[in-house]
């Protein structure tokens, strides 16, 4: 099966959109909002993310796009926005992502504040995670390879819920796949 692209005229469309929302919450709340940057590199079943910082950035899922673009144009664009125009207002004072003042951003542009998207996943490529065996004092977990990086580099301990003692890897020679 063939992964659906976005053409170069789709692509432009989402940059606009997003320019579009940006300059509608310029009007709304009159004034200026920071610039953003946006990227089509996003993977996974996510439709958008927003990041902040000394430069935000929104990222769009292309290929999510690609399936099914119009639903995606209305709903995807003005999401994220509403996040840039949230954290802009409020900063990261202990604001919800989908909380009430992101709500009342979707509301002002006249979208329908769900949380979650509805799109089909069916063509969505998928790549899964390595997952890693790691047991503690009462049983074996499973963790994925982002966090077993995390604790290779020594930059996280994960606990047992059960008991509550940190894991600690299985060597790979006593793993069964």
């Amino acid at each position: 099966m063939t992964t659906p692209s976005l053409t170069l005229e789709q692509k432009e469309q989402l940059f606009e959109l997003t320019r579009h929302w940006l300059a509608e919450a310029d009007n709304l709340w009159s004034r200026s909002f920071s610039p953003l940057k946006v990227r089509l590199d996003l993977r996974g079943l996510a439709a958008g993310q927003y990041r902040s910082g000394p430069f935000p950035l929104i990222r769009y899922n292309a290929e999510m796009a690609a399936i099914q673009f119009q639903a995606f144009c209305q709903r995807t664009p003005p999401h994220e926005v509403a996040h840039h125009v949230v954290h802009q207002l409020h900063g990261d004072r202990g604001i919800r992502p989908h909380g009430p003042q992101w709500q009342e951003v979707m509301a002002a542009f006249g979208v329908e504040p769900s949380r979650c998207h509805d799109y089909r996943l069916d063509n969505l490529s998928r790549r899964r995670q390595k997952r890693y065996r790691y047991c503690c004092q009462c049983q074996e977990h499973d963790l994925s390879a982002t966090r077993h990086n995390r604790v290779l580099r020594g930059e996280q301990t994960y606990l047992c819920r059960r008991c509550r003692q940190p894991l600690r890897p299985i060597p790979r020679s006593d793993q069964t796949e």
